[in-house]
């Protein structure tokens, strides 16, 4: 995964079974006497792409307390956790990670800088031994490195995921929906590699396999501003669900939980803005299509606040700099015509 010099590391390169989280330093508990634990996922956690703040998104920092009060056994990111992540850690390690209450880690996004490894293997339901087996396990990928591709020991870890009822891997970009006619339409103006993946060709054969004796559950977070929903949930196959979740600082802003028990796994979600949320398994590619391009009213009362925030960006004087020469330039060529 991704982490800076600032922030403890505790996998090298290659495969690590990891049981302490890199961020707050709180190790991943077991699960209860039942045989259940409960997974809290979300992720894009800077926000909105215009957040220069240096802190995590607003809807995400004003639920802390109810986010705690879940009783998650662990915290889950689907990358994009800063929006630069040198300049940014310390302002989250004050303001997010010390005051989680249960052990957070991050699948490194495009923004989360260099990575320290490119998968690291989670087993909560095992104890607090690393690579024990236990009613899931989870799979957290670099997939930044490599431009979505696989590398050896990331298929080499899916692959030896164990005996378990429930395999969860979490990844930023969502490389199961690159090549897949089913989504490429949904999933337009997200993080996508250059030449493509191995994800069909040598990740999905192996997920197929697990599939015949668990549920696989592929989590991604690279979601555009634009997305109907912070959710998306499609039963892809037997056996095989692909889900996405991320926030953007917006009224959608929600995150999803998963309640691990030893034969199964139930599904809901916590809109961190207070709407009222279907279940996750309603927010499909169906749903998403029946609902993409249907923007939110506009309010005229934010226009003054839009305006401010264009013309005090870098980006626009950049833009207004060069429309100028163009111009100066064409007049120019016109004379001597």
């Amino acid at each position: 995964m991704r982490w800076l010099p600032a922030i403890a590391c505790f996998a090298l390169v290659g495969i690590a079974h990891g049981q302490r989280s890199p961020f707050n330093g709180l190790e991943v508990l077991p699960a209860d006497s039942t045989g259940h634990y409960r997974i809290l996922i979300g992720g894009h956690f800077h926000g909105e792409s215009t957040n220069r703040s240096g802190y995590p998104a607003s809807t995400l920092l004003a639920n802390l307390d109810t986010i705690n009060s879940l009783g998650a056994n662990l915290f889950l990111s689907t990358g994009d956790l800063y929006m630069d992540a040198r300049s940014d850690s310390a302002r989250y390690a004050k303001a997010l990670f010390s005051k989680l209450k249960m052990p957070f880690f991050n699948a490194p996004g495009n923004h989360d800088g260099k990575a320290g490894s490119w998968v690291e293997v989670i087993t909560p339901g095992g104890g607090n031994v690393a690579g024990a087996s236990g009613p899931a396990e989870v799979i957290v990928l670099d997939l930044e490195e490599h431009d979505g591709t696989l590398v050896d020991e990331q298929i080499q870890a899916i692959h030896q995921s164990g005996l378990v009822s429930a395999l969860f891997i979490i990844s930023h970009r969502p490389i199961w929906s690159e090549d897949d006619p089913q989504y490429t339409d949904l999933f337009k103006d997200n993080t996508r590699s250059l030449t493509g993946t191995n994800f069909q060709k040598e990740v999905y054969p192996i997920l197929q396999e697990i599939a015949k004796n668990a549920q696989v559950y592929w989590i991604s977070g690279s979601l555009g501003g634009d997305a109907p929903s912070s959710i998306f949930f499609q039963r892809h196959a037997p056996n095989i669900t692909f889900i996405q979740c991320a926030i953007r600082d917006l009224p959608r802003d929600a995150l999803l939980i998963a309640d691990v028990y030893p034969d199964s796994v139930a599904w809901s979600a916590l809109s961190l803005t207070g709407q009222r949320l279907a279940s996750p398994e309603t927010y499909d590619a169906g749903w998403w299509r029946a609902h993409m391009g249907k923007p939110q009213p506009f309010n005229w009362r934010l226009l003054p606040f839009l305006i401010r925030k264009t013309v005090t960006r870098p980006e626009f004087w950049w833009g207004a700099a060069l429309s100028l020469l163009l111009v100066l330039l064409v007049r120019r060529l016109l004379r001597r015509g």
